[in-house]
């Protein structure tokens, strides 16, 4: 970003300017927002060291066995529907890149729209221009059905969809690996504790000090002294791998409903998923499939599609730790310190006038990209992208607005602005 552009950003989203030179960075955490911000830094000439607490890369919520690709969608004018359509644009030219690296289908995804609500949802999201027809456009009951395979399984689609032509189902676990090419991936390490020299971070006594430390382990962000008061909140989902029955392997697209059924690979169905609310606690707990998961998901498939696959289906299920925030937006950016934030700040409580304030004191040279929800697949490249932009200096991938709303210190600005801290 130009410095005029920077300068037209509030004092309180300013990022840090960015690096003289391309250093040596660590990111804590080896699923899909580690992975692409490994991938972005190493194209600006940065030497990358991942560190991951377990034993192989995508060991979280980036290890199930296929994760759907189509994007949120927004409707009307606003930063968060441009970076959920920019997201996914930007994501499928970087599947293109990664070519046959990555364990994929671009079988396309049918989004139904049962309800009045679900309607009128789909059709602000076409009038506002949120992707163009060729990548996003409505379709009726008749073309639904024949795009899906479902006639030929003998139930109908009975309501109005949205087709995503260019949607599909990915492999989590393979676009993680080929985004940390050229990366040196440690597994095993568990940072629980950054310190700062005044010049490089300490993470671990097993790894190399680094320039540039970048948080992408999910909800465990918080665990670091530096960034505890990180607004996430986790959401435990769980997938269950089905048995496809002589109908549903007819199916020719993934279909997304109340919950989704990726089309059969090797006679395998993968649907889904659960959205709960557990115990937050740092570490976060690791989560273990149930049966009344699995249960609740097959349920789920049954009300829409009934007697699509055959009794005693289930074959097991994953759970995982989603890490969300409230506005389906990442944190994406710099870590401020918080408390000197709230004090240098403070003004806003009042309606203080903006050129007025100094710019937003950070810690330095740490980042964060977490907050990734149920899309990360579709948002991590992008916020990667922008985040080894402002580290490293050069265009951004998003306008100033955009980059604003992904700001971690966003909700302390919201707070300040309507004094509750």
């Amino acid at each position: 970003m130009s410095d005029s552009r920077r300068a037209a950003l509030p004092p309180w989203f300013r990022p840090p300017p960015p690096a003289a030179f391309p250093g040596h960075a660590l990111i804590i955490g080896a699923g899909i927002a580690g992975a692409a911000t490994a991938a972005a830094l190493i194209r600006r000439g940065w030497r990358v060291t991942v560190a991951e607490r377990h034993g192989h890369v995508a060991a979280g919520a980036s290890g199930n066995p296929a994760g759907i690709h189509m994007p949120r969608i927004v409707a009307g004018c606003s930063p968060e529907r441009d970076f959920h359509a920019a997201a996914f644009r930007h994501g499928i030219a970087e599947l293109a890149r990664l070519g046959q690296a990555v364990t994929r289908q671009a079988c396309g995804v049918l989004q139904l729209c049962a309800g009045e609500r679900q309607v009128r949802q789909r059709d602000a999201a076409l009038r506002s221009g949120f992707l163009p027809p060729d990548m996003m456009r409505p379709v009726g009951p008749a073309e639904a059905s024949e795009l899906a395979g479902i006639p030929i399984a003998g139930t109908p689609i009975d309501c109005q969809s949205l087709w995503f032509p260019q949607g599909g189902w990915i492999e989590p676990g393979s676009l993680c690996r080929a985004l940390l090419a050229g990366a040196e991936v440690r597994t095993g390490i568990a940072v629980t504790a950054l310190r700062h020299d005044g010049k490089l971070w300490h993470a671990h006594d097993s790894l190399e000090p680094a320039d540039a430390v970048i948080l992408a382990n999910g909800i465990d962000a918080r665990m670091f002294e530096q960034s505890a008061w990180l607004p996430l909140s986790p959401r435990r989902g769980q997938i269950s791998m089905v048995r496809a029955s002589e109908r549903s392997s007819r199916q020719r697209c993934v279909v997304s409903h109340d919950g989704y059924i990726i089309r059969a690979t090797s006679g395998e169905h993968v649907i889904g998923a659960t959205f709960d609310h557990v115990e937050d606690v740092i570490p976060a707990n690791r989560q273990y499939a149930v049966a009344a998961d699995d249960a609740r998901n097959l349920a789920q498939l049954e009300t829409r599609f009934p007697g699509l696959l055959d009794p005693d289906c289930v074959l097991g299920g994953r759970a995982s730790l989603r890490a969300m925030t409230t506005d389906h937006l990442p944190l994406t950016g710099p870590v401020p310190l918080v408390g000197r934030f709230v004090e240098d700040f403070a003004g806003l409580r009042h309606g203080r006038l903006e050129r007025t304030f100094g710019e937003a004191v950070c810690h330095p040279g740490l980042w964060v990209i977490a907050g990734l929800g149920a899309r990360g697949l579709v948002t991590a490249p992008l916020a990667g992208e922008l985040l080894a932009a402002q580290i490293s200096g050069g265009p951004w991938p998003v306008g100033a607005e955009t980059a604003a709303a992904l700001h971690p210190a966003r909700f302390l600005v919201r707070d300040l602005k309507r004094s509750k801290i």
